[in-house]
């Protein structure tokens, strides 16, 4: 006889017999906590990785902006002058004379009255002036420098009359006066100065002036001046020039100037 072991009862659920009406059971829910917790460090550990990269290439461009800047910072010369005033372009050079600087950078006078200087040296020459100055460079403490001319002709005899010339002008040559004394006149040789004076007037071309002018009053004045006793002055006005001759005796002398 063959012995029989009790079978165990079965646990209801998967893989066990059905009882025939019984409720199916389900199948355990798995846990999916530990897949979302996974999930959210691998998130939050990539956005970490993306800041920083993000970070980095913002930090590599600043820093090569200040790269650049900087670079053209220092391509600037150490050093370099800044633009000078026109004032200070306009210096002259220190291999510039004093002389020369203050001919050059001296106010021109108002009071000029014009001309040329040449044809009255070539005039004066030609009545016989020989010359101690021509063009002689003068300054005055406080006043703008000037030229001069200064010659004389001496008579042929001891009591043939004698005279000088004499011409100031600007450092620019533009006439500032003319002047000629006489000395050893003679009423009978009154024609002669007149024609000397005549020229000491006109031969410079001056601004304005009339020569017909002048000729006619130096030809009626200095024969009627000469021989009398005491200081003889005449004046006449020529536009901005005034005119002057006076007489001592037999000297004469006669001068134009601005007035």
């Amino acid at each position: 006889m063959s012995q029989q072991y009790p079978q165990q009862p079965q646990q209801p659920g998967w893989g066990g017999p059905q009882q025939p009406g019984a409720p199916v059971p389900q199948p355990p829910k798995k846990r999916s906590t530990g897949k979302i917790v996974g999930f959210g460090c691998l998130g939050a550990l990539a956005l970490f990785v993306m800041i920083g990269i993000i970070g980095a290439v913002a930090s590599g461009g600043d820093n090569k902006s200040d790269g650049n800047t900087s670079s053209a910072k220092s391509s600037t010369p150490t050093g370099a002058a800044s633009p000078k005033p026109d004032a200070e372009k306009n210096a002259p050079s220190k291999d510039v004379k004093a002389s020369d600087l203050a001919e050059t950078t001296a106010p021109t006078p108002a009071a000029t009255l014009g001309g040329n200087i040449a044809p009255w040296v070539d005039k004066m020459t030609s009545h016989g002036v020989t010359w101690e100055k021509q063009g002689t460079k003068e300054s005055i403490g406080g006043l703008p420098p000037t030229r001069d001319w200064f010659g004389e002709a001496k008579g042929a005899t001891f009591s043939a009359p004698s005279f000088t010339a004499h011409a100031i002008t600007d450092t620019h040559r533009r006439i500032l006066s003319l002047s000629c004394n006489a000395t050893g006149i003679s009423k009978g040789r009154s024609s002669e100065q007149v024609a000397i004076f005549t020229d000491c007037v006109t031969a410079a071309g001056l601004d304005g002036i009339d020569n017909t002018k002048v000729r006619t009053w130096i030809q009626t004045e200095l024969p009627a001046m000469l021989g009398k006793d005491g200081m003889q002055v005449e004046h006449i006005e020529l536009g901005k020039a005034m005119l002057s001759m006076d007489t001592v005796g037999n000297t004469a002398a006669i001068s134009i100037e601005q007035r």
